[in-house]
């Protein structure tokens, strides 16, 4: 099992079709933070196509975006998705040849973002600061665990050399050193619909070597979240940011996400902050009209995770470019159901 302290998750990554109409969304409304520098995959990379990107901060884990920009594996992704879809996870970690080795070991065989197995160059793409002509890239290493074993998701890990002053994560935390974390707004957790949540979970715990979190939630037979529906969930620590897996067993916008959407479905990006009903005046004041979970417009109240006293809103689809933004609120200490990172250290 590989060990926990050698793995976390850097990054997730939305595809978009308006990279600029995205950015300003989440800069201007959301109000996450950019990153100055631009990014992109060569025209010519077999294994991606053109690409075009962004990154932001999520504090804790870092939002990027990318617009596929040419015909290849990119587009086709996009094609298929739709813009806005959170399409991939991504994990760095300490040894990646060691990742590799183990996953050969255990018989895994790990892929090229096109699907096709990993090669002797152990999934080199020409990746970089730039755009278009002008990207300066000494190229990056991806490979993929096939959604056999993640059960339905996309997950990446890539590789870091250190020192590499020409590597794309370099240059960008090299950038980022001296910005200090917000606790105002910042990424909490990912939300992941699952068919059976203990066999999903356990490609973290044991195939990346994850911890799970020892609060669970289990609204199995409780009737009070009519819209949300029965569920069942469970916490993944990838290091600064959550995984939620998130198991529907009755009738509500879960259970119709899963149905849709299917096994793995990464479904929504949380994003929390400490007052919701103050969040939710700022959009009203630029004229956006926050909604429940099933899109019906929110009305004087903020849905509310009972018992655990969570509040939830989330942006319409067409403000938020075809993005599932959940912004909640946590509940009392006492009852919620986040895990610690969700109370910064000011709120004590």
């Amino acid at each position: 099992m590989i060990n926990n302290m050698n793995m976390h998750m850097d990054h997730m990554v939305v595809w978009v079709e308006d990279l600029d109409g995205t950015a300003r969304f989440l800069r201007d409304i959301v109000g996450f933070r950019q990153h100055s520098m631009d990014i992109g995959c060569s025209d010519d990379d077999p294994t991606t196509g053109g690409m075009a990107g962004l990154f932001f901060d999520g504090n804790g884990v870092w939002l990027e975006l990318i617009k596929p920009t040419t015909p290849g594996p990119g587009m086709d992704i996009l094609n298929q998705v739709g813009a806005g879809t959170l399409v991939e996870i991504n994990f760095q970690p300490q040894d990646y040849d060691g990742v590799l080795r183990e996953m050969k070991e255990r018989g895994i065989q790990m892929l090229n973002m096109d699907g096709s197995p990993l090669g002797d160059d152990g999934g080199l793409i020409k990746e970089g600061v730039g755009l278009g002509d002008d990207i300066e890239h000494t190229g990056q290493r991806i490979a993929y665990w096939p959604i056999e074993a993640t059960r339905g998701s996309s997950v990446e890990i890539f590789e870091v050399i250190p020192n590499d002053q020409g590597g794309l994560i370099n240059i960008r935390d090299s950038l980022w050193e001296n910005e200090s974390d917000s606790e105002e707004i910042w990424i909490d957790h990912i939300a992941v619909w699952v068919k059976d949540l203990e066999a999903t979970a356990s490609f973290y715990t044991d195939v990346l070597g994850l911890k799970r979190y020892a609060k669970e939630i289990d609204n199995s037979n409780n009737q009070a979240n009519e819209k949300i529906g029965a569920f069942k969930a469970c916490f993944i620590d990838c290091g600064g940011v959550w995984l939620e897996l998130v198991q529907p067993v009755g009738p509500g916008a879960l259970m119709e996400t899963l149905n849709e959407k299917g096994d793995g479905y990464l479904g929504e990006i949380c994003v929390c902050v400490k007052d919701l009903d103050a969040y939710n005046k700022k959009m009203e004041a630029k004229g956006i009209q926050m909604v429940n979970i099933d899109g019906s417009p929110l009305d004087d109240k903020n849905c509310i995770l009972e018992p655990h006293g969570e509040k939830m809103a989330y942006f319409p689809k067409d403000v938020s470019c075809g993005m599932t933004i959940e912004i909640i609120q946590p509940g009392p200490k006492e009852t919620s159901c986040l895990p610690p990172r969700s109370y910064p250290p000011s709120w004590s």
